[in-house]
């Protein structure tokens, strides 16, 4: 499979992104790394560069300036369409969202790959525990593997005219997260959510 590596990132992880990055130069399973910032302003992306570069890490970077009063989760969703489009655009076979304050074994991408392909999954969701609690779940998208067919149906923010529309009455309800779950159900999609099929997962804190 011919997988991108899709992470929204901003200066608020910058504790962690060294480290991550170090992290995706690891991985055995072989993928293409893409980073959207909406950090307010781009040095972070020249920041950014700058680890890659020390990390000898291909990579590209966009990056979505955005009005800084909106929602940390507007932003996030933003940036996942962006990763979606250009999955879509550049012929890969999957997303693999990972978040950038995790760290994951380098047979990571392998065992969800494995996962997906052993069910005919469209998505593997990889759930893990809550860095600040570690009796709740996180059930997010911080390790998830996700096939080129569900992003064809499914979007995250919808568009306009080619754009990421941004508008309260486009059609989706940011504050619900588990509607790209139900997305992926009504499209005639399916999914599997494990938990500690891949460890040690360190959730890593400021």
């Amino acid at each position: 499979m011919k997988i991108l590596i899709g992470t929204p990132i901003h200066q608020v992880k910058d504790y962690s992104m060294q480290r991550w990055l170090e992290n995706v130069s690891r991985l055995k399973y072989p993928a293409d790394l893409l980073m959207v910032d909406n950090s307010p302003g781009t040095d972070y992306v020249k920041k950014v560069k700058g680890y890659c570069k020390k990390i000898g890490l291909k990579h590209k970077i966009k990056y979505l300036e955005f009005d800084q009063n909106l929602s940390v989760d507007i932003k996030i969703e933003a940036s996942q369409e962006t990763v979606r489009q250009y999955v879509l655009a550049n012929d890969y076979d999957a997303w693999f969202s990972w978040e950038c304050d995790q760290l994951i074994p380098n047979n990571a991408l392998d065992r969800l790959v494995q996962m997906m392909n052993s069910g005919d999954y469209m998505v593997v969701f990889h759930n893990s525990w809550a860095r600040w609690d570690p009796t709740i779940l996180n059930t997010n998208m911080g390790c998830t593997l996700i096939r080129r067919e569900c992003l064809e149906k499914n979007w995250f923010l919808p568009t306009k005219a080619g754009k990421i529309s941004l508008g309260p009455a486009d059609g989706y309800n940011i504050n619900d997260p588990t509607v790209y779950k139900r997305r992926i159900l009504e499209s005639g999609g399916n999914y599997v959510e494990v938990y500690g099929k891949i460890k040690p997962i360190k959730h890593l804190e400021n």
